[in-house]
């Protein structure tokens, strides 16, 4: 495997495109989330037959993280964007550092800085939603992985939010959350163009599968609903300070979309749907 040097790749990085910011807050959002998220992303994954993976947008080495626990033989060698991310990562996964198993690196997802064939499989996690060029970086995670590998991708599908009672604030602050990051160029409903995506950069296999992520009356455990509403206000929530410092929402919206997401951890007649997209590609 063939690792460039970082300063070659520096004039093509720019980290603009992500919504939610880079500060110690949101990263530590990140882990917590990471871990609410494991058992729906990770159902259909499989490395178990992989030596060396590589994940695009790897933030905070949040998803590493789960990978190395899940796969303890695994090594996985993780890109992303921004050095502020990559800083965190390299805190976060310094025990897997040390060890050899873990190789981290700033790059643009759409100029890896690796041979041909380097790796076999591919993890991309909540990433081509910011950016607007989800083929082309496609099209470079199938230059790097070799011939029969997967690539596992999980992407937004923000459409697909449906909460009742209705939420007349939150759907304000929704299309504003949405608009803004289609101004960014990126694509909040990503996930489902997954499989045109992967069939045009040319992977001879592709499976879409949804994920849905579902509160009704079925849970009933207090705790658990808390913790379901908390994990997606957060979420809904990250890009607020953003929104707010543009004055395109008003400190009085914010608080009346928290009042709303949070009656639903009471209210077991409430209905909260997320649906995410996964997307299995083989080289």
């Amino acid at each position: 495997m063939s690792v460039t040097c970082e300063s070659r790749l520096s004039a093509k990085i720019n980290t603009d495109g992500y919504i939610h910011g880079f500060t110690k807050t949101e990263q530590d959002r990140l882990i917590r989330q990471s871990t609410f998220f494991e058992p729906y992303i990770y159902t259909d994954i499989d490395f178990s037959k992989c030596s060396h993976i590589l994940e695009v947008g790897c933030g905070v080495g949040a998803q590493i993280q789960l990978l190395l626990r899940r796969w303890p033989h695994l090594k996985v060698t993780g890109i992303d964007i921004s050095q502020s991310q990559i800083n965190r990562a390299r805190e976060f996964l310094k025990p897997h550092i040390d060890s050899g198993r873990v190789s981290l690196h700033v790059s643009d997802g759409r100029y890896l800085p690796f041979a041909d064939n380097s790796f076999d499989g591919a993890l991309v996690c909540f990433v081509l939603e910011h950016t607007s060029e989800p083929l082309t970086l496609l099209k470079e995670l199938k230059r790097i992985i070799q011939p029969g590998s997967q690539l596992y991708c999980t992407e937004a599908f923000n459409t697909s939010v449906y909460i009742y009672p209705p939420c007349p604030s939150f759907d304000n602050y929704w299309k504003i959350f949405n608009d803004y990051q289609k101004q960014l160029q990126g694509d909040p409903n990503v996930g489902v163009k997954l499989s045109n995506l992967a069939l045009k950069a040319d992977f001879w296999e592709a499976t879409l599968s949804y994920v849905p992520t579902h509160l009704d009356s079925r849970n009933k455990d207090v705790k658990q609903r808390e913790i379901f509403v908390n994990v997606w206000t957060e979420c809904f929530l990250s890009v607020a300070p953003v929104l707010l410092a543009q004055n395109q929402i008003t400190p009085d919206l914010v608080e009346k979309v928290k009042q709303e997401l949070h009656s639903i951890k009471s209210n077991q007649d409430s209905v909260f749907v997320y649906t995410l997209l996964q997307l299995k590609a083989r080289k």
